[in-house]
């Protein structure tokens, strides 16, 4: 082992003071806590005991756990997040076994080359915060989480004690303001790809949403998710607040108890389809949909979508779909005409799924739609609404339990309480039981408009409703709910039911309020991150470049050269500024270093307090071969140093080092 081998070993084997350590822990503390909003609680309680335990050993209150309880912490650890998260690897797994490491590490860091790799485990998991969450909080805690980093690294690479925070932070600062403006052109200019570089596993926890399945109950849980489900932003005007209806799964068949899809045959409509069986009756609306990440098939869209974007389709319910599960949040372009006409001829098959119903379920309600048979169709369903609204029905956020062999009957004769998919499912199969087509269709009502001219959508809104289909006007969309609770479409669950507002969150109350403002802000300021920041694309970057007259082949490597000749001045400038915050060094010094190094590369080990002539002795003792010429060099190196007139000492030293380097190795 070389001599800077062993004194590199020896540095970095070097034990921390506890005000070092201290300084480790509380930075490593502040990268984990936004973790802790993504990890199950026994994970996030069993890694806050191990930053207790160290806090509370640096305060001498503890003595530091032995290598025997470490085993066995890491063993439970692991058994903690296996339980927690079903694996050790992917996204959940993975992170939540590394977070533990990183704790574990923690515990046992003594010296040098522990905090160096905790300092590494904290880059690395400053990372993986990201695959969970892209807010502008989470790009502002890690940037300044990475200066933090830097300034601990650069505390443990020069100084035995950490300097104050506020020193240290602005030493490590001032490179990462440099590198902002080139960040910033790299991100305009970068070609940016159609889509990611890598793709992310499905989480295994359950997220909120619409489904493919509607039985009692799907609706009422959503109503008090607070969470986004969409933005919605029009390009040149807006429906109005009555026609906010976004259509999601449309549902056909009924077993008494729960409602499916249409079955697969029926599914996908073809241009030509979609062509004949949809009229518009005006200019369509055109609008771009900001949807979070589902991990599902499900593409909402306004009332009535006119085509399917890339990578969906449109169904033969008119809903759209996406091929395959989407895992991340994307801007998507749609058009839809909430006037128009669907299916004006209604196909055999169609009709026989839209009239089936189970047979012997609910005698009172099949008999209370019979005896409507006669009556004109227009009628027919105005005589369901008269009887919700007539008959004291309820909007409740709380529906009672129903039977289970005829729970409709017991809905609508008995408890006379419930929510929208009561209402949407009672009234379809009354209209059967009349005799008209009719089917479920859920997905979500109105939303929040923002100041900043958006809608908010969030799954506290999903809603459902019912189609009907009449001759001549195809399927005609009734909300048998705003016959109960009109209060319902215009300002959302919390305005149907004002006395169980304080049951929801307070994202869904709207109350207008300070909170409520503060949240607006914080969404419109998230809106914006999410648009030209994480949604900036390459159709995005086109644009961009070309209001900026950077299109073409020639420009583009124009300005490519422009942004490496800005990024190698930059790097020039930093490495002048380095070489002059260096020491200066007299000629005298700068010869006797090197004649040091000539030394080292032979195996001699330099002793820094050693002075030139204690030197030679050791040489004369150690290496006599080496003895001669360091004599030489000695004798002349101090008579330029110290004699008076020594005008050719300087270059008699210099020929000496000089037949020292000529000298072969060992």
């Amino acid at each position: 082992m070389s001599l800077f081998q062993r004194k590199q070993s020896k540095t970095i084997a070097a034990p921390l003071s506890a005000a070092m350590r201290l300084r480790v822990l509380l930075i490593i503390g502040v990268i984990l806590l936004p973790h802790a909003l993504h990890q199950p609680p026994q994970i996030s309680l069993w890694i806050a005991l191990g930053f207790g335990w160290q806090f509370l050993h640096l305060k001498q209150r503890l003595p530091a756990p032995p290598r025997l309880l470490l085993v066995l912490l890491m063993l439970g650890g692991m058994a903690l997040v296996w339980a927690s998260q079903s694996t050790l690897i992917g996204r959940d797994g993975g992170v939540s076994f590394i977070l533990m490491l990183t704790a574990l590490k923690l515990l046992e860091a003594r010296n040098l080359r522990d905090a160096r790799m905790v300092v590494l485990l904290g880059l690395f998991l400053l990372f993986t915060l990201f695959l969970f969450d892209q807010s502008p909080f989470t790009a502002l805690w890690s940037l300044l989480s990475f200066a933090l980093l830097v300034s601990l690294f650069n505390e443990l690479s020069h100084n035995a004690e950490p300097r104050p925070l506020g020193t240290s932070l602005q030493s490590s600062l001032q490179p990462l303001l440099w590198s902002l403006p080139l960040a910033v052109v790299l991100f305009i200019i970068v070609p940016r790809p159609s889509a990611p570089l890598f793709g992310l596993p499905q989480t295994s926890q359950a997220t909120t949403g619409l489904s493919d399945e509607l039985e009692p109950g799907s609706i009422s849980q959503l109503s008090r998710s607070p969470e986004l489900a969409f933005r919605a932003s029009f390009n040149d005007r807006e429906p109005q607040r009555n026609q906010l209806y976004w259509r999601g799964p449309v549902f056909w068949g009924y077993d008494g108890q729960r409602w499916e899809r249409l079955p697969p045959e029926f599914a996908l409509l073809s241009d030509e389809q979609r062509t004949r069986r949809v009229q518009t009756q005006g200019t369509p609306l055109e609008y771009s949909l900001m949807l979070e990440p589902t991990h599902g098939t499900i593409l909402p869209a306004l009332d009535r979508p006119l085509s399917a974007p890339s990578g969906a389709n449109i169904l033969g319910d008119h809903s759209l779909r996406f091929r395959l599960p989407q895992d991340a949040r994307q801007i998507i372009q749609l058009k839809s005409d909430p006037e128009a006409k669907l299916d004006l001829e209604l196909p055999a098959p169609l009709r026989r799924l839209s009239l089936a119903m189970p047979a012997a379920d609910n005698p009172l309600l099949q008999d209370l739609g019979a005896s409507w048979r006669t009556l004109p169709p227009l009628e027919r369903t105005q005589r369901a609404l008269e009887h919700f609204r007539t008959q004291a029905f309820s909007y409740t956020l709380e529906p009672p339990l129903l039977s289970e062999q005829d729970g409709m009957d017991d809905f609508l004769f008995n408890t006379r309480a419930g929510f929208c998919e009561h209402y949407a499912t009672s009234f379809v199969l009354l209209m059967r039981a009349a005799g008209l087509p009719a089917r479920v269709v859920t997905g979500y009502l109105g939303g929040e408009r923002h100041p900043q001219g958006y809608w908010i959508v969030r799954q506290g809104d999903a809603h459902a409703w019912a189609e009907v289909w009449l001759d001549g006007q195809g399927w005609v969309r009734i909300d048998p709910t705003a016959s109960v609770a009109p209060d319902r479409i215009e300002g959302g669950a919390a305005a149907a039911v004002p006395t169980a507002t304080e049951q929801l969150p307070g994202a869904l109350r709207r109350d207008f309020g300070v909170l409520h403002r503060a949240r607006l802000h914080w969404d419109g300021l998230e809106n914006r991150w999410n648009r030209w920041v994480l949604g900036f694309d390459a159709s995005d970057q086109q644009k961009l470049l070309q209001a900026l007259g950077w299109v073409g082949n020639q420009n583009l490597r124009l300005w490519g050269l422009v942004v490496l000749s800005l990024a190698l001045s930059l790097i020039a400038i930093k490495l002048v500024q380095h070489w002059r915050a260096q020491p200066k060094r007299s000629p005298q010094q700068r010869v006797w270093l090197a004649f040091l190094k000539q030394l080292r590369q032979r195996g001699v080990e330099i002793i820094p307090s050693e002075s030139p002539r204690a030197l030679l002795q050791r040489l004369h003792r150690q290496r006599p071969e080496l003895a001669p010429l360091a004599a030489e060099f000695t004798e002349h190196y101090l008579r330029w140093c110290y004699a008076d007139a020594a005008a050719d000492a300087q270059t008699q030293a210099r020929q000496a080092l000089a037949q020292l380097k000529k000298q072969a190795k060992p």
